[in-house]
């Protein structure tokens, strides 16, 4: 034990000997000379991951982070932190500093390591950087395969644990603190017609799976939806359960409060990938004229509007929507035939959805939902009345509310159909007899005029 105490106090006077006494060139040569030879002697690499670099958050240490924690709960480690914060919807786990751990990919073993530390100067500020240490013949795998790995696992658990947030437009920029939502709407709980339904998430599901297919083609990988029908047939609550299967963040843009085409391009390129912006009601929010329509747009609105139609079809597919990737839009509209058809072409409004008036299957799935039955013996009668009056699934979904008791809550339904196909069938009465008002009244006036000319040829 002696002799190796003295050859190591003989290596560090060495050293010391060197280091004062030799000219610095041949000290540098002799220290690179020293480095390599030991180099030959040790069979590890290491990598290492600073948390910034060059002043801009480390895409690899971020999935470093995130990858690794994911694995934690797993393994035996002296020392982890927890943390659970608002805008995540599980856990998180992560190394405390100075601490290692072992993972193994390919049955090859990964070493990492988490240092933290803390900067000299006047503004201190913690440094962190994990280190990964492997045999140096993986290094090709490590540098092509490993690392690309734990960026796509990253992606995917990213996606997987952020909760949908609602972010909305306010002078000319995304609102900084969006609102999470907590819309409970899902594909399940829907009331939608069943084969519309399934169509609907299968496209959403093939666009996902199908960033790689876009990029050979050459295209975009981008989706515009048109959702439209009468109000009240779940446009809103279609979008909140397309979020929700997505678990995309949703941009609600009002066209009418952007001031012009300028501030809408910088609304798109500021929205986030993979995420799904809504614009309800596009024929409402601006003037936008239809030019096939005939009917010329007033000038007022003309000199009023601050979004033109072709700034809004530069938003949808220009040079500029190639910004980003994942993105998909969707367009709600009570009257398809208001909006310009260049809108409503593919590469805009790939996927046109008509959400009309309450069928039979829609209603099961609300009686499924709300009373939790699939079949009643009353089922019959609403199956009949359905077709002949034009009710929302939302109307509906207010009836079956009132009570919980299946059998009240059908007859109730039944009752209020049956007032309004009642009413219904007034209608036309009435507008007849009000017709024959409006002819009988201009009859009069006619007379009334003929016999003024009349009795003005007596005078002359």
């Amino acid at each position: 034990m002696n002799s190796v105490w003295a050859l190591l106090a003989s290596i560090a006077l060495i050293r010391t000997t060197l280091y004062n006494y030799l000219p610095e060139k041949l000290r540098l040569y002799i220290s690179a000379r020293f480095e390599e030879w030991t180099r030959r002697f040790n069979t590890d690499e290491t990598m290492v991951f600073k948390d910034y670099q060059s002043s801009k958050m480390n895409q690899l240490f971020q999935a470093a982070n995130l990858y690794l924690g994911e694995s934690l709960p797993t393994i035996s480690i002296p020392r982890v932190t927890v943390e659970k914060t608002e805008n995540v919807r599980n856990l998180t786990f992560s190394m405390e500093k100075n601490t290692e751990m072992i993972d193994v990919y390919e049955n090859i073993p990964m070493k990492w390591k988490y240092f933290s530390d803390y900067s000299q100067g006047m503004s201190k500020h913690e440094i962190r950087w994990y280190e990964l240490s492997f045999h140096k013949e993986y290094k090709s795998l490590v540098t092509n395969c490993y690392l690309p790995y734990i960026l796509e696992r990253a992606n995917k658990i990213k996606e997987r644990n952020r909760v949908v947030q609602l972010h909305t437009a306010a002078h000319d920029f995304w609102t900084p603190k969006p609102v999470i939502i907590q819309h409970p709407m899902t594909f399940e709980t829907l009331a939608m017609d069943g084969n519309l339904k399934k169509e609907l998430v299968e496209d959403l599901d093939r666009f996902m799976n199908s960033k790689e297919y876009y990029q050979q083609i050459g295209k975009v990988w981008k989706r515009g939806y048109l959702l439209y029908g009468p109000p009240g047939t779940g446009k809103s609550s279609l979008i909140a359960a397309m979020a929700n299967h997505l678990n995309f963040d949703i941009y609600n843009l009002n066209l009418s409060a952007v001031s012009s085409d300028f501030v809408l391009q910088n609304l798109l390129l500021s929205t986030a990938n993979r995420s799904i912006l809504v614009i309800e009601d596009i024929d409402c929010s601006i003037k936008l004229q239809n030019r096939e329509s005939g009917i010329e747009q007033p000038i007022k609105y003309q000199q009023q509007n601050k979004v033109t139609l072709s700034g809004l079809l530069n938003f949808f597919d220009g040079i500029l929507s190639c910004c980003g990737e994942g993105k998909i839009l969707v367009a709600t509209t009570n009257y398809k035939d208001r909006i310009d058809r260049a809108l409503l072409r593919a590469g805009r409004m790939d996927m046109h959805i008509y959400l009309t008036y309450c069928t039979f299957s829609a209603f099961k799935q609300l009686a499924l939902r709300y009373l939790e039955i699939s079949d009643h013996s009353l089922f019959h009668h609403i199956e009949k009345l359905l077709p002949k009056v034009k009710v929302s699934p939302a109307e509906v979904a207010g009836e079956l509310m009132k009570t919980r008791d299946p059998k009240a809550s059908t007859e109730g339904l039944i009752k209020h159909l049956e007032e309004k196909m009642a009413t219904l069938k007034l209608v036309p009465s009435t507008i007849h007899l009000f017709h024959r008002h409006q002819i009988a009244k201009s009859i009069n006036l006619q007379y009334h005029f003929l016999w003024h000319v009349m009795e003005l040829v007596w005078t002359m």
